[in-house]
């Protein structure tokens, strides 16, 4: 069930030097902004259109307006070559006084190609001078006789330092001949016809060079028909590997798990309703014939550590053994902790494999999970290393899942036989991202929280109210609390958000000098930031300092108060996840928003929804439609799909993609013309992971 890249897209998929006009140096240029094949090419689409055949008479186009006139040329006004002095073609229009500027042009060659009296066509944007019309360095300008050089309409590209319009347009016709004639259609006719789509060649010649105004008015469907044909090719490949990957098992049957309902028992609190259907979908999936793979959704504080400990022992009893990874060694040695003290009555080995480990230790480690004597395993990445051979692993949990790539998911199921695999994410997802992102996996959310937990108050002020905030901080500090500082540390912005990060410790340290206040941001040395955390997390300080390097990953419950500075820079979905750094515990704890007063429109509607709402799932919804898919988690995930024409908010496509992907009976060969769809969108590293 192999999916192979067809002969046919070769020409597709060759390099950009292939292409008309582009040499290495431009080759480089445009690889670096769109990509090294044909096809990246291609997929650049235009932001714009410029209607070059403007049918207004001149005194009706207003400044800054693109026009495309007859000019009769009267005289040239020479400048000179090289100096700040401009040479200027003077001529006449409708009536109307017109020069045509350009700096630094050789006069010579303007005077032979245009000379006086003869009629020029000139297109490009003017600037009215009381009743003159100036048109400086023009698009375009030839000879009357060579007016249909000028295109009709002309697409405008989002550019990179080096490469002009010009230079992409000329390269992506090029590259529009390459597309075979006899491409197969594989969108059934059926819906072909009721969208109305056109084939995926016209499409693509429709969006980058429209001839005619039909073509024009069409190439909205033409940009629907190669969106839905990106998230079909996604969901034919999710649907492949699911059926692909369910492995059949031979002994497991539906029994009662004595380990968890012992640990029930010593609860001092009940699980929610949520937490309990989450469990029984897990005991569910363990006792079927197939590889569990699914996905635990909870916000902040909703207990998936509880519901994947209930997985991890029902393994354990079984006499499987169970791994466990986190991104950070300070989540690692959390989960540790939590483990341990769950389990101190079983007779069941929980071990911590993270690179704080000394070596004799983790000698004595790696023994113990060869011989079986480990039955639980916690640690980070070098739990996928070589070094690391299990007994019998019959679980992966892997938490704060979009921290790890899927070539790394798959490290850890090589490790065993049937290996069930568990993901889990603080960061709510909306629908359509776990349909595309994770349709290989079935979902189990947890959308309540502990009854315990008090509902953290958000308030929103200026920052001009420092004082008040800092004296909130004192009440906190002398109640023996715990306080957050976040400041943005953003990469476009980097050495400026630096600088006011290392102000504010230094202030905040000198006000609350008594209270050891620390500092953490992803630029220090990671020994350094994991000593500053650690220093909070175990009380010698009380005040820490950070950018979102502490998003995830930490769980102090007397950390009461988080104040988020200039907190109109951030996402709602980085805003959610940083407050819920806070209320993991029965105080009451508070969120203060500090913003701007140069806050823009979009910044105070997200202020007011995170004000408004603890809904970490209606949260990301409102995340989705502020900012789009590419930065939901807040930066860029490792082995995520990255949709290029698609829209995730284009649900209805979306969930007729995913019925046609179900429709499909790949269960032997994938036909040709799927293939051949599934090569043009999906990147090699993604087809070498569905084979």
């Amino acid at each position: 069930m192999n999916i192979i890249r067809p002969k046919i897209l070769y020409p597709l998929f060759s390099d950009l030097t292939t292409v008309n006009g582009v040499g290495p140096k431009t080759a480089k240029l445009i690889e670096k902004k769109i990509g090294k094949n044909l096809i990246d090419l291609l997929f650049h689409l235009p932001h714009s259109v410029i209607r070059r055949l403007n049918n207004l008479q001149l005194k009706n186009c207003p400044s800054q307006s693109i026009i495309t006139k007859c000019v009769k040329v009267k005289k040239h006004i020479p400048g000179y070559y090289q100096s700040r002095k401009p040479y200027i073609i003077f001529g006449e229009c409708e009536g109307f006084d017109v020069e045509i500027i350009f700096f630094h042009f050789r006069s010579e060659y303007l005077k032979d190609k245009f000379p006086e009296l003869t009629e020029v066509m000139v297109s490009g944007k003017i600037e009215w001078k009381k009743d003159k019309v100036q048109i400086t360095h023009p698009d375009y300008l030839v000879n009357i006789n060579d007016k249909d050089k000028i295109p009709k309409f002309e697409t405008v590209y989002p550019l990179t330092s080096g490469i002009t319009n010009k230079i992409i347009r000329k390269s992506i016709e090029s590259s529009l001949n390459k597309i075979p004639n006899n491409f197969p259609e594989w969108i059934p006719k059926k819906l072909i016809d009721e969208k109305k789509w056109l084939s995926f060649k016209k499409s693509l010649e429709f969006i980058h060079v429209p001839q005619n105004e039909k073509e024009m008015k069409l190439r909205n469907l033409c940009f629907e028909r190669l969106g839905f044909d990106e998230v079909y090719a996604n969901q034919l490949g999710l649907s492949l590997y699911r059926k692909k990957n369910q492995t059949k098992k031979l002994k497991n049957k539906k029994k009662e798990y004595f380990f968890f309902t012992s640990i029930l028992k010593k609860l001092d609190f009940q699980l929610t309703n949520a937490q309990v259907k989450c469990i029984n979908e897990i005991e569910d999936d363990i006792s079927k014939k197939s590889q569990m793979k699914r996905l635990l959704q909870g916000d902040v504080g909703s207990g998936k550590t509880l519901v994947a400990l209930s997985a991890i022992l029902n393994l354990i009893e079984i006499n499987k053994q169970a791994v466990l990874m986190a991104p950070t060694d300070l989540l690692c040695f959390q989960h540790f902790e939590f483990i341990s003290k769950y389990t101190s009555h079983l007779k069941i080995k929980v071990s911590l494999l993270t690179s704080k480990i000394k070596q004799v230790d983790k000698k004595k480690i790696l023994k113990d999970i060869l011989d079986g004597n480990s039955q639980i395993i916690i640690g980070t990445h070098s739990l996928i290393s070589d070094s690391v051979k299990f007994y019998n692993l019959g679980i992966a949990v892997i938490d704060e899942q979009h921290k790890f790539g899927v070539n790394q998911r798959n490290k850890i199921l090589s490790k065993g036989e049937n290996i069930h695999l568990l993901l889990l994410t603080a960061t709510p997802i909306p629908r359509s991202l776990t349909m595309t992102n994770y349709g290989d996996l079935d979902l189990s959310i947890i959308n309540e929280t502990p009854k315990n937990r008090q509902s953290i108050i958000t308030k929103v002020i200026p920052l001009e109210r420092y004082n008040e905030v800092i004296t909130a901080i004192k009440r906190a500090l002398k109640r023996n609390e715990k306080v957050y500082w976040i400041c943005p540390l953003l990469e476009m912005s980097e050495k400026l958000d630096m600088v006011a990060l290392v102000k504010r410790y230094e202030q905040l340290h000198k006000e609350f000098r008594e209270y050891s206040p620390v500092m953490a941001h992803g630029k220090m040395a990671k020994e350094e930031r994991e000593n500053s955390i650690n220093s909070f997390f175990t009380n010698k300080s009380k005040i820490l300092v950070a950018s979102t390097v502490i998003e995830v990953g930490i769980d102090i419950p007397d950390a009461t108060i988080i104040i988020i500075e200039n907190s109109e820079r951030f996402g709602l979905a980085q805003l959610h996840q940083l407050r819920g750094r806070v209320g993991r515990g029965s105080l009451q704890s508070y969120c203060i928003l500090m913003y701007n007063k140069t806050i823009s429109e979009i910044g105070k509607s997200r202020l007011h929804t995170i004000r408004n709402s603890n809904d970490g799932f209606y949260i990301a919804e409102k995340d989705l439609d502020l900012r789009g898919p590419g930065e939901i988690f807040g930066s860029k995930q490792s082995g995520e799909e990255n949709f290029r024409l698609f829209t995730l908010k284009d649900f209805e496509l979306l969930e007729t993609a995913k019925k046609l992907s179900e429709n499909n009976s790949l269960n032997s060969k994938v036909p040709y013309s799927q293939q051949i769809l599934m090569s043009i969108f999906n990147n090699d590293e993604y087809i070498q992971n569905l084979n």
